[in-house]
């Protein structure tokens, strides 16, 4: 037995050196050792184009992010930037679950920038690998600039008649708009008589036509639209500094008034003509309060209207007297600010620039807490810019708002144009 199974063995032996010395026998094992391998790399090559279409994804997914993210900073709803952000990449075919979204913004540069890791989904070549492979996209968009199409704009959200005209009121504004950022239905009133001619008007809510006739004349009108961003909700406010005047109350026919720091306000009555010399008036507390007739005069002129606790600064120019401001230029304090309330003032203030005689104001007024209510008999001037941002604005008269902007240092109001940088 044991010679007959040696003998067997060794006809198996030279049966097998046979086989295998046919080629084609000997392809079988071969492929049989590679066929894991031929596997792999065709699985591979799927997914290869399955994680490059899956890229492409992404990156829609984070470029939409980001432009999302941007248009928050460009409206100065910081807080819902990555909401939004997170929002639109999601409905771009970000999936949470398997991946991480980062969004960082810089209110300096005004950009959003967004990288988005997601896991890729494997295929056949798990066979050759068994790692997660992850994807990662980024993008950055930046706020480019903003329109400039408006030249008074009311901040209040829900407040009824946000803008509104009282008495008699002829307003011609053929190159500049009006934004209201009231929701209400009748966040923007027409009252009394009223003859308007704008370019473009922006309203969140609705308006409202009551108490008299109105004439209003505009090139578009949006209601139900998206608000208007302040564009000095970040400004740096002069440094307050100790009191160089107190209670200031200056009599005689011509009055020269010095930059410097006004504690308790300024108040000037009677027929006198009054001249403020270039630079940066602080008022803390009290009021700017002018009256009378006469001329007053300020080139190159910024008020800062600032206080503690409830005293604040606010403004009060009626009577008669002719006035003519212009804001500081470019490179100096306030550069472009005429007048400019602390955002820390108390809501409920009253601010006047009214009266019977020209008042132009080559600058911007800032009330963003407090009502302002303009008037005036002004005609037409040129090379004027007027921009007035309040949290609500009455508009008696015949006010002048000047929107020769060019070369002019004021910020411009209007919806922020956004666009991808990388």
């Amino acid at each position: 037995m044991k010679l007959e199974n040696m003998m067997h063995r060794i006809i198996s032996f030279l049966n097998f050196i046979k086989w295998c010395q046919d080629e084609r026998a000997a392809v079988l094992p071969m492929a049989a050792l590679l066929m894991p391998i031929i596997l792999g790399v065709a699985g591979l090559g799927v997914d290869v184009s399955q994680w490059m279409s899956q890229k492409r994804n992404l990156q829609t997914a984070v470029d939409a992010a980001v432009l999302a993210g941007a248009w928050e900073l460009g409206r100065n709803n910081t807080g819902y930037i990555e909401f939004s952000a997170a929002g639109e990449a999601v409905r771009n075919g970000y999936d949470p679950e398997i991946g991480t979204l980062d969004v960082v913004y810089d209110e300096d540069d005004l950009t959003v920038t967004a990288t988005l890791s997601q896991e890729a989904k494997l295929f056949l070549s798990k066979i050759i690998s068994s790692k997660a492979v992850t994807t990662s996209v980024a993008a950055t968009a930046e706020v480019a600039f903003y329109t400039d199409g408006f030249c008074i704009l009311s901040l209040n959200p829900i407040s009824s008649g946000s803008l509104t005209t009282s008495g008699a009121v002829e307003l011609d504004m053929p190159n500049c708009g009006i934004a209201v950022n009231s929701a209400d239905e009748e966040a923007f009133k027409l009252n009394g008589n009223v003859t308007i001619n704008v370019d473009n008007v922006n309203i969140v809510g609705a308006y409202d036509v009551s108490g008299g006739s109105a004439d209003f004349t505009y090139n578009s009108l949006k209601t139900g639209a998206a608000p208007i961003a302040d564009p000095y909700a970040n400004f740096d406010t002069p440094e307050v500094t100790s009191c160089d005047f107190n209670n200031y109350n200056p009599e005689g026919q011509n009055i020269t008034l010095s930059p410097g720091t006004y504690c308790g306000g300024i108040r000037i009555s009677g027929n006198n003509n009054v001249t403020f010399e270039p630079g940066v008036y602080i008022i803390n507390g009290g009021s700017v309060d002018i009256s009378g007739n006469g001329a007053m005069t300020g080139e190159q002129v910024g008020f800062f209207l600032t206080g503690s606790g409830n005293d604040y600064a606010t403004l009060d120019i009626s009577g008669g007297k002719e006035m003519f401001f212009s804001a500081p230029l470019a490179g100096d304090d306030m550069a472009g600010i005429s007048f400019y309330q602390d955002p820390d003032a108390p809501s409920g203030g009253v601010n006047k620039l009214v009266g019977n005689a020209d008042l132009i104001v080559d600058g911007v007024m800032y009330f963003p807490k407090q009502e302002f209510n303009i008037g005036g008999t002004s005609e037409a001037q040129s090379d004027v810019c007027t921009k007035l941002i309040a949290n609500e604005v009455i508009i008696h008269g015949t006010p002048f708002i000047g929107n020769d902007c060019s070369n002019k240092p004021a910020d411009p109001i209007g919806e922020p144009i956004i666009r991808l940088i990388s």
